[in-house]
């Protein structure tokens, strides 16, 4: 028989195990509260640099007629004012400063610029291919189809030839194609703010390369056409994946890289393709700040095992780039946290990159 001091001892430390659960519980349920915070901050992040602005109007205010479907590049560099230089910053056409605070029609010119400016760079600095997605009458996407709303898409060459394949796919709010965080392509500059660099090191390592483009929801030519098959992220996501990545007989290899609500597309690709996951077809993912759930536990047993063990979610910290910051146990969205190399959100995919490239050619190693 145990003693009474013993039964005291188990007694004590079965209340330690619980208060140990307890906070454990509590600090996921304070991190799921801050993801979710920060989600909802993520679509006003580009107005609320804005703020500040003006309300009466002053000399250079943009007209409002002027405002309608600018046609090019060089047009919107005349009614902004502003355009990038060699080192990718937004600068005054004639003082060459960054730029300083716009007012809300201007701030809405330089989004329009931003996208064509961005969307033109990739496919002209690395030769992308553009698809039209969705497209319901043929599966040849690189037409056109003019009969239903369509929104583009852009692969490198080689996608089509090569077994080894990235997938990018950003985060939620006014970013296009191409587009981490359109705030930090207009206050910093596109080395950080773009997929850019992820695109010339995935040709330098020999990955061909497919950019999602999930935000887009209207036809890219008509704008009051709205794309009714991708009235969300992951419909867009799931119907790429399914209709273009899937389909590519060539492609043994998939590796990911979604940044905050992109993280929930890559969960939702999964669901709708667990046998991917488990055949060792997607070999890994990696989160930048992710906000996904906890979807990914209807993945199953297996299927959660085989996650935890090819993703990581490099996250907000002022760690150095690369170190551990928490386990899948202790976060919310099941796996291991790495820090991304800056504490702000929308910095995240540009600072991480060295690191996301190094854990792709790391050997799976079991956790």
């Amino acid at each position: 028989m145990k003693s009474s001091k013993g039964n005291q001892i188990e007694k004590v430390e079965e209340k330690k195990e619980n208060k140990d659960q307890k906070d454990e519980e509590k600090d996921i349920k304070e991190e799921k509260e801050e993801k979710e915070k920060k989600e909802k901050k993520i679509e006003k992040k580009d107005e609320e640099i804005n703020e500040e602005k003006n309300k009466e109007k002053d000399k250079n205010e943009v007209h409002e007629q002027e405002t309608i479907k600018p046609k090019s590049i060089n047009e919107l560099e005349k009614l902004i004012n502003y355009k990038y230089n060699e080192q990718g910053e937004l600068v005054h056409n004639k003082t060459g400063k960054k730029c300083e605070r716009f007012n809300q029609q201007e701030y809405e010119l330089v989004g329009m610029y931003v996208k064509k400016y961005v969307e033109n760079l990739l496919i002209t600095k690395f030769d992308l291919t553009t698809l039209y997605v969705p497209n319901n009458s043929s599966k040849d996407f690189t037409i056109r189809d003019e009969s239903q709303a369509q929104c583009k898409i852009v692969i490198t060459k080689d996608f089509y030839t090569n077994p080894k394949c990235l997938m990018l796919i950003q985060g939620t709010g006014a970013v296009r194609l191409g587009q981490w965080a359109r705030s930090v392509c207009i206050n910093d500059n596109l080395n950080i703010g773009t997929m850019i660099p992820y695109v010339e090191k995935a040709i330098k390592k020999n990955y061909s390369v497919i950019i999602y483009n999930p935000n887009e929801r209207k036809d890219f030519i008509n704008e009051k056409k709205q794309i009714e098959e991708f009235s969300t992220m992951e419909k867009h996501s799931v119907y790429v994946y399914n209709n273009i990545v899937k389909t590519n007989k060539m492609i043994k290899e998939i590796y990911i890289v979604a940044h905050s609500r992109g993280g929930d597309c890559a969960v939702e690709i999964l669901l709708h393709n667990k046998e991917d996951l488990l055949n060792g077809k997607i070999k890994k993912i990696a989160f930048t700040d992710s906000v996904h759930g906890e979807e990914y536990l209807d993945l199953g047993k297996e299927g959660i095992k085989i996650f935890r063990e090819i993703s990581r979610n490099y996250v907000t910290s002022n760690k150095p780039l690369g170190d551990f910051v928490k386990d899948y146990k202790h976060a919310y969205g099941g796996v291991d946290c790495y820090s991304s190399g800056h504490n702000q959100h929308e910095y995240t995919s540009g600072f991480a990159i060295e690191e996301v490239f190094r854990y792709f050619e790391e050997k799976n190693e079991n956790k």
